[in-house]
């Protein structure tokens, strides 16, 4: 019996081994299609992380705004944007001495100058008093410059001098931690916190800066 060549050609489509290639060439699309799916996943999993920042940045603008919109409407003066923009910025300063310096209670503080008694404070507070450690108001509080310990936990010789400096030329603590934290011309674009045990030119920054004579 002779076969036709299209029923030769339709037996040889059904035969095993012609069905094994069609299944192998089958999976290597779906393997290859997974794949491309995997890339796909990765890709969007690094651009979420890449966008996560930014997305961060927005959402904590818009809690401040939140905050900002009450307390500037509770003012009875018109807030210009220079006064906002200033009071910004004095903000930011003081977070970013605290993240990087540290602001300690009073408790820690005198924790710091060598304190034992549990409970305590007076020690810190005392220096304060005397115009030996540095103390700001942050809120209803007054906290300490963690900046102005050295490596062994004892007060940088300058931060007296620098404290009766600025008091000369009435100025407040508050002004005097900003202004360390903070580049100087008078030190070539240093930040006075980092040549403190440099007494002389930090000293001589800040009669500068405070338009003092001694």
């Amino acid at each position: 019996m002779t076969l036709h060549p299209r029923h030769a050609r339709n037996q040889s489509s059904s035969h095993p081994d012609s069905r094994q290639d069609a299944l192998d060439k089958a999976l290597q699309m779906i393997e290859a299609q997974d794949a491309g799916v995997d890339l796909l996943v990765e890709v969007l999993v690094r651009r979420s992380h890449a966008l996560a920042p930014a997305l961060d940045a927005v959402v904590n603008a818009q809690r401040s705004l939140d905050a900002l919109r009450p307390a500037l409407a509770s003012l009875p003066a018109v807030v210009t944007p220079e006064l906002a923009q200033g009071a910004m910025a004095t903000e930011n300063a003081w977070r970013a001495m605290e993240q990087e310096f540290g602001l300690l209670k009073a408790q820690d503080a005198s924790r710091a100058l060598g304190s034992r008694a549990k409970g305590r404070s007076t020690l810190a507070h005392d220096r304060r008093e005397s115009g030996q450690l540095l103390g700001v108001r942050r809120g209803n509080a007054v906290l300490y410059p963690g900046f102005q310990f050295d490596k062994y936990g004892d007060v940088h010789k300058v931060i007296p001098a620098l404290i009766q400096l600025a008091h000369h030329a009435r100025r407040s603590d508050e002004d005097l931690a900003q202004w360390i934290c903070l580049p100087s011309g008078y030190l070539d674009g240093d930040r006075p916190v980092d040549r403190l045990q440099d007494a002389d030119a930090v000293l001589a920054a800040a009669q500068g800066h405070f338009g003092v004579e001694w």
